[in-house]
């Protein structure tokens, strides 16, 4: 089954990328915020990111943590230079990756339905 087998008014309503990002990745605003300004600057520590966007680090922290846990952004470690530690840098995934992300769940979602239907028709 492809994804170009859905019906298409099963996103009926939805306008744009982004909303298709929250829908299928459970994210909320200010989290597809987060993943579209970092696709503008491209990769960032966290505190440039939340300096950037005028927010706090620690939110900005907190929803790019959902961001990578959702595969739509990388958390990459680097060591400093100055004084030994390390940081970490994000990035947002290619659209590409984020699309067949986004097709993969939808299949997931369309096999579930499929196999509740058939445990319905059980009843």
């Amino acid at each position: 089954m492809t994804s170009s087998s859905l019906s298409p008014n099963m996103f009926k309503g939805m306008k744009n990328y982004q909303e298709l990002l929250l829908c299928v990745f459970s994210l909320n605003d200010f989290e597809v915020e987060v993943y579209l300004a970092l696709t503008k600057v491209g990769e960032s520590r966290v505190d440039k990111l939340a300096d950037q966007m005028n927010r706090e680090r620690t939110a900005v922290y907190r929803a790019l943590q959902k961001l990578v846990s959702c595969g739509v952004c990388y958390k990459t470690t680097k060591t400093s230079k100055h004084g030994g530690g390390y940081f970490h840098l994000y990035s947002a995934a290619p659209l590409n990756v984020v699309k067949k992300k986004i097709e993969d769940r939808i299949e997931e979602w369309y096999s579930s339905m499929k196999e509740s239907l058939k445990k319905f028709d059980e009843r």
